[in-house]
């Protein structure tokens, strides 16, 4: 029978699997500091990649809505939540001639009901190639040529394929592409011109009332464009007071921004605090747990010692026994946020109501190094103690104690 060498590593690991219960509960300590770190790390990111790629999205300066829809139209562009709200075309060419209105472009949102691609209502978004400057530039860069009537571009989180087709109100759909993740509404949102649009509209009726089968001089929202040196509360004030008596109210793109990066840095502050309270707990706990079984493991220590062992050897056992419960404790806690984190990215972003885009794996292998890297380490620092207390073990005093 081949025997093991009694190397600090076998008799560490063996003094841990004797101790099974506060073992495993160290290492739990560990993994829950583990996991924070690099769950938190990873939500941040995400966080923050989802507002970069609404600040890229969204290229309108202001959007103009009818009174009353302003939380609607914010709910579509970050979450994709299906609206439904018109009114009269005109405000196109109305507010073209503000004054520091460089461009627009209208959009129509039509709300579906279930459909055969997905388990939940989808938002349909119409708008004009013509005049388009903000989804055009962004689709461009991925399927090239404009759509045409009947074709549709579809979300990332909508599962239809290029040239498979989709029904939506009854009229089938040819998917020509579908896009790449931007953590925004658009992920679950099918994209059509115009005239697409005010058919699907005209067929949702049977579904469904639609104003604009009736009316197909109605639009849902303005997207507006400033030129360079125009101050955009001035424009948009300009524009509500020519046309808030007709129903017209603007949203600014940048206090969307502004209030989705404030949610995110008041989130960023709670889950670093929770963090640093974590790591300062698990420090704390493991060193009194060391110290603790430093008085209990006195004859122990006493024994290692008649039996030939240094004081540097004894050290080396103590610090190799906090290097094995952080290893096991920061291995678990970081494949465990994984297993959380991505499968159920879509409900966390449900969660947070905010944008929410995935960094690449480089960031993802990134975070975990780091994250691996200071939840190990809070074991052997609390452990230092120990150790240097095993230093200045004295084995005759350690002996009499015991008798």
């Amino acid at each position: 029978m081949k025997q093991l060498s009694l190397t600090t590593y076998v008799i560490a690991l063996n003094n841990l699997r004797r101790k099974k219960g506060r073992s495993l509960s160290l290492i739990l300590l560990s993994a829950l500091f583990s996991f924070m770190l690099f769950g938190g790390a990873i939500l941040i990111k995400s966080l923050e990649n989802g507002v970069t790629s609404l600040s890229n999205r969204l290229g309108a300066d202001i959007m103009a809505v009818p009174y009353g829809y302003e939380a609607d139209l914010q709910s579509a562009l970050l979450r994709g939540e299906p609206s439904t709200f018109y009114f009269d075309s005109g405000v196109t060419d109305d507010v073209a001639g503000i004054e520091g209105v460089q461009r627009t472009s209208p959009q129509i949102y039509i709300a579906t009901l279930r459909a055969g691609c997905c388990s939940y209502p989808i938002q349909l978004i119409g708008y004009d190639p013509e005049t388009d400057f903000i989804i055009q530039p962004w689709l461009s860069s991925q399927v090239g040529d404009p759509l045409a009537e009947g074709d549709i571009y579809v979300g990332s989180s909508i599962n239809a394929e290029p040239g498979q087709m989709l029904k939506f109100f009854g009229i089938t759909f040819r998917v020509a592409a579908r896009l790449d993740k931007t953590g925004m509404g658009f992920d679950t949102s099918v994209f059509m011109n115009l005239d697409t649009a005010r058919k699907a509209a005209r067929e949702s009726e049977r579904l469904q009332e639609n104003p604009v089968a009736q009316d197909e001089n109605l639009i849902s929202s303005v997207m507006i464009k400033l030129a360079n040196g125009y101050d955009v509360k001035e424009v948009a004030n300009r524009i509500l007071q020519a046309y808030a008596l007709e129903g017209v109210h603007v949203v600014v793109a940048k206090n969307v921004i502004s209030d989705v990066s404030g949610s995110l840095n008041g989130l960023t502050v709670y889950i670093v605090i929770l963090a640093a309270v974590l790591g300062v707990l698990s420090v704390v706990v493991l060193g009194v747990v060391f110290s603790v079984t430093f008085s209990e493991r006195r004859k122990e220590f006493s024994l290692y010692r008649v039996l030939g062992a240094t004081k540097g050897k004894l050290a080396g056992l103590v610090m190799m026994e906090s290097v094995l419960i952080s290893l096991a404790g920061s291995l678990s806690g970081i494949a465990a946020a994984a297993l959380v984190v991505f499968p159920f990215s879509t409900y966390i972003q449900s969660i947070v109501n905010l944008p929410y885009l995935q960094p690449s794996v480089g960031v993802i292998l990134a975070a975990a190094g780091i994250s691996f890297l200071i939840s190990f380490l809070t074991g052997p620092l609390a452990a230092l103690c120990t150790a240097l207390k095993l230093g200045k073990f004295e084995i005759y005093t350690a002996i009499r104690e015991n008798e």
